[in-house]
């Protein structure tokens, strides 16, 4: 049976974005980066929800480091997700 993936994501990953050590880093980042930073570049001011790696880490993005990660709403980290699925991103 193939693992599970949603927009490029596999089931093993999930043991990653449970991990303590990620949800304590995510709240920490997005309580200094409240915003949407796609949103606020196209003027539109829109609470993040996710702390977004830029570069994937399975493309060899840092996990922890903050100069990889991005504040984003849901709807841009869909956006985002899908077109790195699409290989556009």
């Amino acid at each position: 049976m193939k693992p599970k993936v949603a927009f490029g994501r596999e089931d093993k990953d999930d043991d990653f974005y449970n991990s303590r050590r990620w949800r304590n880093f995510r709240k920490s980042y997005l309580e200094r980066n409240p915003l949407c930073v796609h949103c606020e570049r196209d003027g539109y001011v829109t609470a993040a929800t996710v702390a977004d790696h830029k570069v994937r880490m399975k493309a060899g993005g840092e996990a922890f480091e903050e100069s990889n990660i991005q504040a984003l709403c849901e709807k841009c980290h869909n956006r985002k997700s899908a077109s790195e699925s699409r290989g556009m991103g």
